[in-house]
């Protein structure tokens, strides 16, 4: 199943576009490359290490709903891509918690 998935992506993408207070000459390019450098990429075998650990990790899982339903994570949490800036802080409640996007 982890080999379907691919490469993994510890995203905090919409946690610090929300933190950052956003000047008005602030660019949206300035803004990805701001979140992209706080972006920490993993492989399979680091995302099941967190996985097996007692790390605080959330997988949230943004592909489409059938292949949530086919496959996914143990416990992840399933939301579209497009929900996650409207919806995300509802969700992911440990602010603590590292997530991890697939």
């Amino acid at each position: 199943m982890y080999k379907k998935i691919g490469s993994l992506m510890v995203v905090m993408l919409f946690l610090l576009l929300s933190a950052v207070a956003i000047k008005a000459d602030t660019t949206p390019a300035q803004l990805v490359q701001g979140a992209k450098a706080a972006i920490n990429e993993v492989d399979v075998n680091e995302a099941k290490k967190m996985l097996d650990s007692d790390e605080k990790v959330i997988f949230l899982d943004i592909r489409d709903p059938a292949e949530y339903e086919r496959e996914h994570i143990p416990g992840a949490i399933h939301m579209s891509r497009g929900l996650v800036d409207l919806h995300g802080n509802e969700i992911l409640l440990d602010k603590n918690a590292k997530i991890v996007v697939y």
